[in-house]
């Protein structure tokens, strides 16, 4: 087995019936499972060939660069609250060898949207913590909210985990790649943040005491030298803070800012984005992590004009860009994620939403690099299977046989990117486990914007002889996330006894998705 980092480990086909689908969580952390994936460990490649090509490492950043396209997905109309399906091809279709090339292999691009993109599994939660159904779910964000452990590549590199298992179901095959960023460089480069705060009368009560947390965790995570600016908004903007420099973690000035929050008035965000995004750009710093965050509860709407302030800060040709952090506040129960989740996307940075005053810790403290950093620009998984196989299910953003139509999303330090499908096979007989199987994985290094890449190449019979604690968690927060888009009680019974089924050692976070199922209203 080659010693090599950089590399796509086993990506493996193996399936799930109907109900209960699959999936794995992302990592943010660095230990492995108990029970690695067969084929894994340091550079394992399940003996097929690996290569790699990388620039240099330094710190695993670098310098400035040309930025990448915007990231793709398709956008809620406001006030939906019909679960949000995510892409895949028509399970129901009949698919036959029939006209099928031998010598044609299907190759397909793969999107899971950016690996900071979270909000959906806490919206949830706090939905079903309420009695209610949940709305708005994104697979895709279950999947980089919770974690697998995967181990961490050295820094400035990738790796890539998958395992399997076969379906009940003759002909179905369970594919699941995770690719690994390495953990998260201590001491962390400087941060230029410009807090853009709704202070509108809506906010009031659970919505201010949620943003006072946020301002409070990140002045919390921040370093002597760090710059802080910060903009409230209702029906007019008020600029509370301009370039102030910290004088370390919980900057006296900072949280003197958070603590005189309050709610009142309309709103007018186009004047606060426009200020905020002033203030960022005269504060903007090439060695630094720039970053706007936007906390809301969801009421205000954007238009065309923010929506290209945003994009365009985001992907500046000249620097890395100036990357928009959404947060939503709720409350859950009249909460609208479509402003959030259409800025983040033209933003390129993270989404989350905050259910506590306690989830703030989480993730702007606990995951302050996974929510606010990236480790790896434009990553683009292109997987090769042989030409008996189809996309039966893809849980992921979207994925595509034209690459063109498929945009490459960013991955987070000390996280995962998960890629989990069902594939189904034309006829099972022509299944060969002699087959070679493909996976070519490229990014770009944050600063630098350097190309990156790695591949490896195994056979169907490699990919089909794994399977074990990580993947039998990715089943369960699939399930899940599946059950809650329907609401039937035997979905949720399913996803139930898959989340008790793969967590015989206690993990907490299957013990809340557990929890969580029981108080769905249509729980029996």
């Amino acid at each position: 087995m080659r010693a090599r980092w950089l590399t796509l480990g086993a990506l493996v086909a193996a399936g799930l019936g109907s109900a209960g689908v699959v999936a794995c969580s992302s990592s943010g952390e660095s230990a492995m499972a108990d029970k690695a994936p067969a084929g894994y460990g340091q550079g394992g490649s399940w003996g097929g060939t690996t290569t790699t090509s990388s620039s240099s490492s330094g710190n695993g950043y670098g310098g400035g660069g040309p930025a990448s396209s915007s990231s793709g997905g398709e956008d809620e109309p406001p006030n939906a609250e019909v679960p949000q399906q995510d892409a895949g091809a028509d399970p129901d279709a009949a698919f036959t060898c029939e006209g099928l090339e031998k010598d044609k292999p299907l190759v397909l691009y793969l999107s899971a949207d950016d690996s900071n993109s979270m909000a959906s599994p806490a919206h949830a939660r706090e939905r079903l913590n309420l009695g209610m159904g949940a709305a708005s779910v994104r697979t895709y964000e279950f999947l980089n909210y919770y974690r697998i452990k995967y181990q961490a590549p050295p820094k400035g590199q990738l790796a890539i985990f998958a395992e399997a298992e076969p379906a009940a179901e003759a002909g179905l095959y369970d594919l699941q790649i995770g690719v690994r960023s390495f953990d998260a460089i201590k001491p962390r480069r400087p941060v230029t943040v410009t807090f853009v705060l709704d202070t509108s009368g809506s906010m009031e009560g659970q919505s201010i005491e949620r943003e006072r947390a946020v301002v409070k965790a990140v002045a919390k995570s921040l370093a002597k030298g760090d710059i802080v600016s910060i903009v409230t908004w209702n029906d007019q903007n008020s600029v509370v803070l301009a370039g102030h420099e910290v004088t370390g973690p919980d900057d006296a000035d900072v949280l003197a800012a958070a603590g005189n929050l309050s709610a009142g008035g309309s709103t007018d965000l186009h004047g606060g984005l426009v200020a905020g995004y002033g203030l960022a750009t005269k504060h903007y710093g090439e060695k630094r992590l720039n970053r706007v965050i936007l906390v809301s509860d969801g009421g205000a709407n954007t238009g065309i004009t923010d929506e290209e302030i945003i994009a365009q800060h985001a992907n500046d040709a000249d620097k890395e860009g100036i990357y928009m952090v959404g947060v939503g506040t709720g409350p859950a129960d009249g909460y609208n994620d479509f402003l959030m989740d259409t800025i983040t996307d033209k933003g390129r940075g993270a989404y989350v939403y905050i259910d506590s005053v306690e989830e703030a810790e989480q993730m702007f403290v606990a995951r302050f690099d996974e929510t606010m950093e990236v480790a790896a620009r434009a990553v683009q998984v292109e997987l090769t299977l042989p030409w008996y196989f189809q996309m039966h299910k893809f849980y992921g953003e979207e994925y595509s046989e034209n690459p063109a139509e498929v945009t490459p999303q960013h991955l987070a330090p000390s996280d995962a990117m998960v890629f989990d499908q069902i594939l189904r096979a034309c006829d099972p007989k022509a299944v060969d486990g002699k087959d070679p199987v493909k996976v070519h994985l490229a990014w770009q290094t944050p600063l630098t914007y350097l190309p990156m890449k790695t591949e490896i190449s195994l056979t169907v019979g490699e990919l089909l002889e794994s399977g074990g604690p990580a993947l039998h968690k990715g089943k369960a927060i699939v399930a899940y996330a599946e059950a809650l888009k329907t609401g039937s009680p035997e979905d949720l019974k399913a996803a139930y006894d898959a989340a008790v089924a793969a967590n015989p050692g206690g993990d907490p976070e299957l013990d809340e998705i557990a929890a969580l199922i029981k108080k769905h209203p249509s729980w029996q």
